[in-house]
């Protein structure tokens, strides 16, 4: 077979191109010619011309006219979405059509953390300003001062990255961002929870992503849902220090819109390198503006996308012409041996390139300290006797648990003193020894996938309660709907297998259990819910204490306490 290329190869992919097509390869890169061939009777002619048998473009049109007229066995569009060719009119005259997922996915998230680095400490300015002749001067310390002032920037620790299109791309701009120990918020319909939970993102709605975000970066695909979504009201939103980044398609944002905010200083600058007119020349209007960084749809101009997508093309020929199905064939249907079943991408390879870090979980873990201290400040806990934990997802979707260290005072705690540990109770990350009370979560965690955050405590009443091995009763209205109940645990020595053991038996379906001479345990779906559970038991253990010292204790109804019971599974149920 004999091809004709107009795609860019690197030179290695084109001599393994040759080799395997025994040198029948006619090599006109489009960047080389500065021609794409966007009429058909001129395509046609070139490839009636060569008589290539496959076709290799990158911005080439190839539709209805051109494949009914020429002999093509095999096309290959070096794009994520090759919809340059006609698919329908390709498959029904049996023609493979390979593509190229993912080839530029790291050049195009590169370029968008560069973007997000260089507005954030005003590269740009500096670099503007000091290559511009007759606008840097520095005579005096006042000259320096002045421009010091000027090119102050902020740092990406700590702020919010809003993500507008959790796809491939907008998933390794996260990944890259994570290390910077950023917030996500994420706005996408269709988001894979795996993705959203390996970087700890919000899930949120477009309005308030763009009203809480310092940062936002577009990269949802062009599509009717995403023309114009990001529009004069949601660029009204944004807070007066937050930037704006668009490397995906200018058609999902009101350009007029932006362009207003930014010669208003109603945000505080741009970044762009997708724009409704292409390319860029002399006249677009955003090249006016100091503010503004403006790049020529280069996302994915790099030598590794070339090389990239131009071994996807090689590869895919190869497996053809040896009778195999290529994972990047958009119409496997055409192919002898297809079995009907959808050819899938392996996923699982995007989460191994997370670098897990405990400030990873930050959020989680300050909640975690924080409701520590606040432990302390009502008397619940004294050093470290007591202990909170919180399950979470690791980037590859298994469960791990945060749990408090063993040996450091919690009104001492950081970040760096919480323990990561897996189900088996082996440490992930810290420094610290886990809580000798892991067995007790862990169990916990094992028997119920609906608890997500434990808190045991030491607060008096419940510890009194569980020494006299005196249960919470139906006494104290509307405790039950919330908890569902408190037994109490038989005795087990703390940090055992036997008192983890017991805890589960007690605990059954409610959310709360006393842990014999040990205190209470309260569990919850969320950090917040436990920490909540734990004061009601608390509060509930203290009434009821009080009210025995007066005498007869008088439960509410059983059909009250049937009432409250279904209220609670109610409320279970729905995680409340």
């Amino acid at each position: 077979m004999k091809a004709y290329v107009t795609a860019e190869f690197s030179q290695e992919a084109l001599a393994e191109l040759k080799n395997l097509l025994n040198d029948e390869v006619v090599y006109e890169s489009w960047r080389d010619t500065s021609n794409l061939y966007f009429n058909d009777e001129d395509l046609i002619q070139k490839i009636m011309e060569i008589g290539a048998e496959i076709f290799i473009c990158e911005g080439d049109n190839v539709k209805k006219t051109v494949l009914e007229n020429v002999d093509l066995k095999i096309i290959g569009s070096t794009r994520g979405d090759p919809n340059n060719i006609d698919l329908e009119t390709a498959t029904a005259k049996g023609i493979p059509v390979l593509f190229a997922p993912n080839r530029n996915t790291v050049s195009v998230a590169e370029l968008t953390v560069g973007l997000i680095l260089s507005l954030a400490r005003k590269l740009h300015s500096i670099e503007r300003i000091l290559h511009t002749e007759n606008e840097f001067e520095v005579n005096d310390f006042s000259d320096y001062i002045k421009y010091y002032n000027q090119f102050k920037g902020f740092e990406l620790q700590g702020k919010t990255v809003g993500i507008v299109g959790l796809g491939r791309i907008g998933f390794t701009v996260a990944k890259l961002l994570l290390p910077f120990r950023v917030k996500f918020l994420v706005y996408d319909p269709y988001v894979d929870t795996s993705r959203l939970n390996a970087i700890q993102g919000e899930e949120v709605e477009l309005n308030t992503l763009m009203a809480k975000s310092d940062i936002v970066t577009v990269h949802c695909p062009p599509t009717d849902e995403t023309d114009d979504m990001i529009g004069e009201e949601q660029i009204a939103l944004m807070q007066k220090h937050s930037m704006f980044i668009n490397t995906a398609r200018a058609s999902i944002t009101d350009e007029d819109a932006l362009l207003d905010a930014l010669i208003e200083k109603k945000i505080a600058g741009a970044a762009l390198d997708v724009f409704s007119v292409e390319p860029v020349d002399q006249d677009n209007e955003f090249l006016e503006l100091d503010n503004v960084i403006v790049t020529p749809h280069v996302g994915g101009d790099t030598y590794d996308t070339n090389h990239r997508h131009a071994m996807m093309m090689v590869e895919g020929i190869n497996k053809i012409l040896n009778k195999q199905i290529p994972d990047n064939i958009k119409n496997p249907e055409v192919l002898e041996g297809y079995s009907g079943a959808d050819v899938e991408f392996d996923k699982s390879q995007e989460f191994e390139d997370i670098q897990l870090s405990l400030h990873h979980y930050s959020g989680k873990i300050q909640q975690i300290i924080d409701i520590c201290i606040e432990m302390i400040e009502k008397g619940y806990i004294i050093g470290t006797a007591g202990n909170v934990s919180a399950r979470v997802k690791l980037p590859n979707g298994e469960d791990a648990f945060l749990v408090t260290p063993s040996s450091v005072k919690y009104d001492e705690m950081d970040i760096e003193d919480i323990v990561l540990i897996n189900g088996e109770g082996e440490t992930i990350l810290g420094r610290r020894n886990p809580t000798s009370e892991k067995r007790l979560h862990l169990a916990i965690y094992n028997e119920r996938e609906d608890i997500k955050a434990i808190v045991h405590s030491h607060a008096t009443y419940s510890t009194a309660l569980s020494i006299a091995r005196m249960s919470i009763g139906p006494i104290v209205d509307e405790v039950i709907p919330f908890i569902g109940g408190c037994e109490v645990a038989e005795f087990g020595m703390a940090g055992t297998d036997e008192i983890a053991e017991n805890a589960v038996k007690a605990l059954g379906d409610n959310l709360a259990v006393f842990i014999a001479n040990h205190g209470n345990v309260a569990c919850g779906a969320t950090l917040d819910q436990a920490w909540t559970v734990c004061q009601q038991v608390e509060m509930a253990a203290m009434i009821q204490y009080k009210a025995s010292l007066l005498g007869t204790i008088y439960a509410i109804s059983e059909e009250a306490e049937e009432a409250e019971r279904e209220i609670y599974d109610i409320m279970k149920d729905m995680n409340l």
